[in-house]
């Protein structure tokens, strides 16, 4: 081994011809990041076009772990992260780039429909988590609960380690204000008196800018259809989304976020979809 000095004398001369070439370049696609991130090159990519992260992750996961030996808390990992991917996968609404992170996952979308298209990713996965994914795991009195939240703004990314041994690395507002955005669900459930407090609704909780778009489909993504939960027609079509203000500590994004608590109806899922999509 290498004495300790010429280990750091080495990191250091690396490390500053690092530093000093620094740059950052446009990014030209999201879907082909694995292919255009540099690796040995200190350059980002990044730039001024912004992009939309769907960010899902298991809620109080690690005290889980605390409370469940390994093979269950294996098979709840397993369970929810697998299911991510696979509704971020499916064709109609899949994300550009997807990257796992421990019991949760985020995926990018860029493009005219990407908010869209997440907000469909996020309501599906919403849907079968508390339709499937929770009742698997009730009957050993296992509540799960999970965060869901979707924002849009700029990126930076970059390959970092070697080149049999690297992870791209995202350091841009996007993917941290998407994190924190999601852990706001813990206020809104404080503040919120109306929302279950036994077997909660998990929330998807979005940006200002990301409602705002989202009204474009007003009749399918902001108002009811119209069914009660139990598929009863009342015809009666209400404004499915709340306002939430709150000061996100360390963050560049709006104070102000919109929460949704409601899920695919099963009469009607199927056609909000697909106007969604349109």
């Amino acid at each position: 081994m290498e004495n300790l000095k010429d280990i750091f004398k080495k990191l250091k001369i690396d490390s500053d011809r690092r530093y000093d070439n620094f740059g950052i370049e446009p990014i030209s696609s999201i879907s082909r990041i694995s292919e255009e991130t540099y690796l040995e090159k200190p350059t980002w990519l990044g730039g001024d076009e912004k992009f939309i992260c769907l960010f899902i992750d298991l809620d109080d996961s690690t005290q889980i772990s605390r409370e469940r030996n390994r093979a269950t808390v294996s098979k709840i990992y397993d369970y929810f992260t697998q299911n991510i991917y696979n509704i971020l996968t499916i064709p109609e609404f899949s994300a550009d780039y997807i990257d796992i992170k421990g019991d949760g996952l985020f995926g990018i979308y860029e493009g005219e429909k990407a908010v869209f298209k997440s907000f469909v990713a996020a309501v599906t996965f919403k849907t079968f988590f508390e339709k499937y994914i929770k009742n698997k795991f009730s009957e050993n009195n296992i509540i799960l609960k999970c965060k869901i939240s979707i924002d849009r703004d700029k990126v930076l990314v970059k390959k970092i380690g070697g080149r049999e041994d690297y992870n791209e690395v995202w350091a841009g507002e996007l993917i941290n204000n998407a994190f924190k955005i999601a852990s706001l669900n813990k206020k809104i459930y404080e503040q919120d008196t109306t929302l279950q407090t036994s077997f909660k609704e998990d929330l998807i909780i979005v940006s200002e800018d990301i409602y705002k778009k989202l009204k474009e489909k007003k009749d399918y993504a902001i108002l009811s259809c119209g069914h009660e939960t139990d598929g009863k027609w009342t015809g009666k079509r209400v404004d499915l989304w709340k306002k939430f203000a709150d000061t996100l500590e360390d963050s560049q994004c709006n104070d102000i976020v919109y929460y949704l608590s409601a899920r695919w109806c099963g009469n009607c899922g199927d056609q909000y979809i697909s106007e969604i999509l349109k």
